[in-house]
């Protein structure tokens, strides 16, 4: 049972350069292509930090040095993108053709055409962002290093930053000071007044208000810890949470590090820890996981993580299976997009791009171009 822990030692790295985990070292770098892009447009120097589907079979990507490509044809080709970001980008999220990137120093693009060009909007923060969720063409919100969550209310003309306060729950006097800000390295919105944010030391925040206030919803986890025999009895039991996804304002996934994923089905007021390899049920690989989709409304799910790691699941990220990947991949997943026809695209480092046409049950690399 102690894999669900996940060690005191803290990482004030970007989670999504992975530089402690994978000797990287992404942070702080200038735009510097190498001459290897004049023969090839993708090279194994490349590290791809997300991807996102915008309209028909149109998939943007985006990675180290404010690296931005984009494919019309599903991921079959890649087209260079000219990028104004200085520094790496996170994630890049869609809504139907208007778009934003989030990374290093409180970085946003926005795009209006699918991604075809890029501005830069004033975010109001220099801290770092790593995720960003918008629910229509108006309102978004990102969250980043330090506590930081920005937010717009009219397609990011304007930003609007904010620190949240440190969580107490689960948190002893004693470790006050070694925990001064919280990293949240994952947001998402089902409307524009329910959402959530997850990250360092298992918190899982949660909105009512559209960002106004944010309650903690990691209590329960913590508890169902100490029911499973774990002994936890603070926020250093708890791995990071990388991601958060909800279908609507019930059903939602929390995944992270070491394997770690647990599901709610009242909004996050409890959360039910995903059975592990070794335990009862189809279980996850006691692997970090960094990223999550769900391609359609019947269950499905697809998460990525470490080493090549790709899982599928039909109900709702109760069990989890392998997914079948036509490539061996030793190196980190940390984006996945899939479109409502199922054509997807998974990306990671050294270059890798993978594609499905099935919903994501099965991936085969791309062409090399």
């Amino acid at each position: 049972m102690d894999t669900y822990r996940a060690g005191s030692a803290r990482t004030r790295l970007s989670f999504f350069a992975l530089a402690v985990v994978l000797g990287l070292g992404l942070a702080g770098c200038h735009r510097d292509y190498s001459a290897a892009f004049v023969d090839k447009l993708i090279t194994r120097t490349d590290k791809f930090f997300d991807v996102a589907h915008a309209t028909g079979d149109t998939f943007v990507i985006v990675g180290y040095n404010g690296r931005i490509i984009r494919s019309e044809d599903a991921g079959e080709t890649w087209m260079e993108v000219e990028s104004p970001a200085e520094w790496s980008l996170n994630q890049v999220e869609f809504v139907g053709d208007e778009g934003w990137a989030v990374g290093h120093y409180g970085t946003v693009l926005h795009s209006r055409d699918g991604g075809q060009t890029w501005t830069q909007q004033q975010s109001d923060t220099e801290k770092t962002l790593f995720s960003v969720s918008f629910v229509d063409n108006l309102h978004g919100w990102a969250s980043g290093d330090e506590s930081t969550v920005v937010s717009t209310d009219n397609g990011g003309e304007t930003w609007t930053a904010k620190r949240i306060e440190v969580s107490q729950v689960g948190l002893n006097d004693d470790m006050r000071l070694a925990v001064p800000d919280i990293m949240y390295y994952g947001v998402h919105f089902v409307d524009t007044q329910h959402g959530w944010m997850v990250g360092e030391y298992g918190n899982v925040r949660n909105t009512t208000d559209g960002g106004q206030t944010w309650g903690s919803q990691h209590g329960s986890l913590l508890e169902s810890l100490r029911e499973m025999g774990v002994v936890a009895s603070d926020v250093m039991s708890l791995a990071a949470f990388f991601r958060v996804h909800f279908s609507d304002s019930n059903n939602g996934l929390i995944i992270g590090g070491a394997g770690a994923a647990a599901t709610t089905s009242d909004g996050g007021q409890t959360w039910a820890w995903v059975a592990r390899e070794g335990t009862t049920g189809a279980g996850i690989p006691n692997m970090p996981l960094y990223d999550l989709v769900q391609p359609n409304s019947d269950g499905a799910l697809i998460a990525v993580g470490s080493n090549g790691l790709v899982l599928h699941s039909d109900n709702n990220g109760a069990n989890w299976s392998t997914a079948e990947t036509d490539a061996d991949v030793f190196t980190w997943l940390n984006g996945v997009a899939i479109a409502e026809s199922g054509n997807g695209v998974m990306v990671g480092g050294k270059g890798s791009i993978l594609l499905t046409s099935d919903g994501g049950k099965t991936w085969r690399p791309v062409k090399d171009q």
